[in-house]
């Protein structure tokens, strides 16, 4: 009889020890990824799509953030480690034509506390973009920065003509 006491103890405790806040809950906001469109550089007006657009970090360990997609416009992950993030735009990928450049975004870091379940977010303040220049083998014309505070996800920060 003890035991079947003491086991309901047990049990009653560890429903008991887990409470609502100690889930992160799925529409918590979380760590905002940069959004970029692409526009047509003869009529910044309309969008216009990359065809076959693949983006890899530009490090020695290069990874594919987005593979062969015909997109007019994407979110991407910004290095929450350092405040500057390299990647390669490559247009027409796997095509006859292929091109890539260079992008750097520069920003400055907040972590941002969310809750105790969801810990810390990192947020994004004075974005700016520099592109290494390759004189007419460039497929990018102009990168307007929109947005230079990235909190959401909810309008792009960036846009590029090409």
């Amino acid at each position: 009889m003890f035991k079947r006491i003491l086991f309901i103890i047990i049990i009653l405790s560890t429903i008991q020890g887990c409470t609502r806040d100690d889930i992160c809950a799925e529409g918590t906001p979380t760590t905002p990824l940069l959004i970029i469109t692409f526009k047509d550089s003869t009529n910044p007006l309309i969008s216009k799509e990359v065809p076959n657009l693949t983006i890899e970090t530009a490090d020695a360990n290069s990874t594919q953030v987005i593979t062969a997609v015909s997109t007019d416009s994407i979110a991407i992950p910004l290095n929450v480690s350092t405040d500057s993030t390299k990647y390669r735009f490559k247009q027409d990928d796997g095509g006859d034509n292929p091109n890539t450049d260079i992008l750097t975004f520069s920003y400055t870091r907040e972590d941002v506390y969310v809750n105790r379940a969801c810990g810390y977010k990192t947020t994004y303040d004075n974005l700016s973009v520099a592109k290494e220049d390759e004189g007419s083998a460039n497929w990018i014309f102009l990168i307007e920065v929109i947005n230079q505070t990235i909190e959401n996800e909810s309008q792009a920060h960036i846009t590029i003509l090409h």
